[in-house]
């Protein structure tokens, strides 16, 4: 993702989305790319901001989904003393709005593409497909069990998070580990 990519988003597909009851409607990405690189920056992490791009009914490429994802976070599940993926922000288009305006008659489905991502990625860099999420509160149950059936292993409220890890504990935090992490990989294997 570049600053043209982000500015795009926020000119074309976040002012439709302000509007809708999502838990991304007030996030401004051309804000959030240089802001997450920076704080990851100051604790020694990179950052990989990513763009999905489709087609559209003329064969025009759209951006339609965006995400955020932190390189070498502690693994969620504490009991392993690990590294991971940590998908930071995520938001798909509304499938609405790339009918209606960006003449797209079959927006694609993207909640598992999206984490599908940070899968390959944290496959690639030798982390075994580890990757962890906090799902925002504004999203309520619903993207939580979004989340749980892409699946993705919800960490109980009482577990205990690895050092530096925040926010606290609130049972909004999900994982895959390794197995999941094939799995969910090979639904996808087909498209790739």
């Amino acid at each position: 993702m570049r600053a043209g990519d982000a500015a795009w988003w926020d000119a074309k597909l976040g002012i439709k989305h302000i509007p809708l009851p999502r838990a991304d409607r007030y996030w401004v990405w051309s804000v959030l790319l240089p802001m997450c690189h920076l704080v990851q920056l100051t604790k020694r992490r990179c950052c990989r901001a990513l763009v999905i791009w489709a087609r559209n009914d003329q064969g025009r490429f759209l951006r339609v989904g965006m995400s955020m994802l932190i390189e070498n976070y502690p693994y969620l599940e504490v009991t392993r003393s690990l590294d991971s993926y940590f998908v930071w922000f995520i938001s798909a288009a509304d499938p609405a709005t790339l009918r209606a305006d960006f003449g797209m008659t079959h927006p694609p489905a993207l909640g598992r593409v999206l984490l599908d991502n940070a899968i390959v990625l944290s496959q690639n860099a030798a982390l075994g497909g580890r990757i962890g999420l906090h799902a925002t509160v504004a999203g309520g149950k619903a993207l939580l069990n979004l989340y749980s059936a892409c699946g993705l292993s919800h960490l109980p409220a009482r577990a205990k998070l690895p050092a530096g890890v925040r926010p606290k504990n609130d049972g909004r935090f999900l994982f895959a580990n390794e197995s999941q992490a094939e799995a969910m990989a090979a639904m996808l294997d087909p498209s790739r």
